[in-house]
């Protein structure tokens, strides 16, 4: 038996030691055959993007056309028309799998080292090209020593493109894996912002209205908001596990399946792997199975284990389950029930969005990451709703093991709820949500041995909350109005909204004499006597939301 390619993308490593190899090579004629000049495959992790990128360099690569030749013997492109392609392009190809760094100023570092080094190992014959002139060979110097700036770095596509058309005479093709695990590690490490806008331009300056690219293709998990990164770039056409093209090649068919088994000799019960390992579909092609998890199945003699799901710790999703809200935990217990759900997803990630937890979000981020997959679409022309199920045993795993911690969590409350209560005026709703908040989550918060810490400590941790409104509301702490501060003031920055808000903190110590509830009600009290909702009246709000809150410790009553 051929050995297994554990762990191993790199197609003519598996091709050299005659590992064993399932034939995709007709991709390659999928994609020549397509009218795009450009493409994206959001696919889930570990389901051969890699794999298929690196088989793509070595067929198209015009610096070892005749020795890449050989990699292909036997394989269905050899028959197919797109076979006039091969070794006739020079290729860029980058990984960014790696650029998980804390900061953006490591990030840059890191990817400057990277270019470097790949300029020097794959295209410093460009330094003696008589095609280059001496300032282009200054900035391929400057990348190779280190020394690129920001914005060079940023024009690395288009002016390596650019040069190896003029030095081959023929306009290249850019293939770059994994383009969205830098901004997964700047979502994680707080400087998201500086990292979409230098993705931005960095594709932008590659693949728009870029005469110098012949074909370029893109892989990822999440399919990044064009708002947020492929702005402009309208020639990048999006093949996600939603659409019918290209649906068969990432992950493997149930025929594909059937033939390893074949060849490695299982003579198990292949209903065990089905329910394991099967249960997506791609397009219109239902049971796809995922291909890390064959694999190593038939490598550990048939043992079935959650293979897939142990081999990342998935931040991404451990950061916004905690943050799902009533409605999407609902429809998640449902899942782990065996039910199939109805629901809306967003096939765009707009990783601003995530911390929301609505439905559509979490959702659209499950189903393209792998942890759930479609049932069919729903037929509602109106709305864009999807039947969604847990695919498989090793996926329902992870769910049981992980997923119920996870909401477990967010049951006690997150802030999301809180604010989705107060900006829907649900007084009740707040009060409870904010009572169990303060007895779950305070222990992070200084509040002083016996509760005796001053009031302004609450009054930071709910101007803290808060802070998540800044987007499309004002927010303002002890502003000045009617006869006195009040201690918040929300107002929206539609001047055409009705609603605004006041809330008064009161603090309780051993003088306060009367309940919590006594103290929350001189609060509200003390909004009307000094008239804290004048300036909001005269600035046109007619639905204005009061509120006393007084604390004690970990207690806390509301007054409206």
């Amino acid at each position: 038996m051929k050995k297994l390619p554990i762990g191993r993308s790199d197609f003519r490593q598996i091709r050299l030691e005659d590992n064993y190899y399932i034939d995709k090579s007709l991709f390659i004629e999928e994609l020549m055959s397509g009218g795009a000049q450009a493409y994206l495959f959001p696919r889930p992790r570990r389901f051969g993007k890699t794999l298929n990128m690196s088989m793509l360099y070595y067929f198209f690569d015009i610096d070892h056309a005749e020795e890449n030749k050989d990699l292909f013997k036997g394989l269905a492109i050899e028959n197919s028309p797109a076979w006039a392609h091969q070794g006739k392009y020079p290729v860029i190809f980058l990984t960014f799998k790696e650029l998980k760094q804390r900061s953006f100023d490591d990030m840059l570092e890191a990817l400057q080292e990277q270019l470097g080094q790949y300029l020097k190992k794959n295209f410093s014959y460009l330094l003696s090209s008589d095609e280059l002139d001496e300032f282009d060979k200054a900035y391929l110097k400057k990348i190779i020593l280190g020394e690129g700036r920001k914005v060079q770095l940023q024009q690395f596509l288009q002016s390596i493109t650019e040069f190896l058309h003029r030095h081959h005479g023929i306009a290249p093709i850019i293939l770059i894996d994994e383009y969205d695990a830098p901004i997964h590690a700047s979502y994680e490490n707080d400087y998201l912002a500086e990292m979409l806008d230098f993705m931005r331009n960095f594709l932008s300056a590659g693949f728009k209205d870029n005469e110098h690219l012949t074909k370029g293709v893109i892989t990822g998990i999440l399919r990044v908001a064009k708002e947020n990164i492929f702005s402009g770039l309208n020639n990048i056409a999006t093949f996600s596990i939603l659409d019918e093209q290209f649906s068969s090649q990432f992950g493997l068919t149930e025929m594909e399946v059937s033939k390893v088994l074949n060849d490695t000799g299982f003579s198990g019960d292949r209903s065990q792997v089905d329910d394991w390992y099967n249960g997506y579909t791609f397009g219109k092609v239902a049971r796809i199975y995922n291909p890390w998890s064959i694999l190593n199945f038939i490598f550990r003699d048939g043992e079935l284990s959650p293979y897939w799901v142990n081999t990342s710790s998935n931040e991404l999703i451990q950061r916004i389950l905690p943050k799902a809200d009533k409605v999407t935990q609902t429809l998640l217990f449902d899942l782990l029930e065996g039910k199939s759900v109805e629901t809306s997803i967003d096939e765009f990630t707009v990783f601003e969005d995530l911390y929301k937890g609505k439905a559509s979000t979490v959702f659209g981020l499950l189903l393209f990451s792998g942890y759930l997959t479609t049932a069919g679409k729903v037929q509602k022309e109106e709305e864009r709703l999807y039947h969604l199920q847990i695919p498989n045993k090793e996926i329902k795993s992870m769910y049981k093991q992980t997923l119920k911690r996870y909401l477990k969590a967010s049951d006690q409350v997150s802030d999301n709820t809180l604010l989705e209560a107060l900006l829907n005026q649900q007084y009740k709703t707040f009060a409870d949500a904010l009572q169990r908040y303060l007895l779950n989550s305070f222990s992070f918060f200084d509040i002083g041995k016996n509760g005796d810490s001053p009031e302004k400590v609450y009054h930071a941790f709910m101007l803290g909350l808060m802070a998540h409104l800044s987007g499309d509301y004002h927010v303002k702490s002890n502003r000045e109005t009617g006869f006195g501060r009040s201690d918040l003031m929300i107002c929206p920055k539609d001047p055409n909204d009705p609603k605004a808000w006041i809330l008064e903190f009161k603090k309780k110590n051993l003088d306060t004499k009367g309940t919590l509830e006594e103290l929350a009600q001189n609060a509200l009290d003390q909004i009307k006597e000094k008239q804290y909702v004048h300036d909001l009246q005269e600035a046109g709000h007619t639905e204005i939301f009061a509120m006393g809150i007084a604390f004690d410790g970990k207690k806390v009553a509301c007054a409206f």
